[in-house]
């Protein structure tokens, strides 16, 4: 039977995709119009760099997110025990 955390963790990556799939989707339809993502912001920042830039920081915070999550688990990672490390499991 799967633990608590293993069952947590198909719906953390459906979040992180989630999370990073919809600015990725309006990134995409920003750069369809060219006049859309040249709009000045604010001098010669344009949204299309606001809104890449926005992009970037969703993916870092959402992966840190994620990649804590992932390491607060109660179970080490398939590979990290000492009987798989003497099995040869680890790198």
């Amino acid at each position: 039977m799967p633990s608590a955390s293993s069952r947590r963790s198909p719906r953390d990556t459906r979040v992180l995709v989630a999370v990073n799939g919809l600015p990725l989707a309006v990134g995409v339809l920003l750069s369809c119009s060219t006049s859309l993502g040249g709009v000045s912001v604010y001098g010669r920042l344009t949204l299309g760099m606001v809104w890449a830039l926005a992009q970037l920081v969703v993916l870092v915070a959402g992966t840190w997110w994620y990649e804590n999550r992932a390491a607060s688990s109660s179970e080490p990672a398939p590979g990290t025990t000492a009987a798989a490390r003497s099995a040869g499991g680890a790198w």
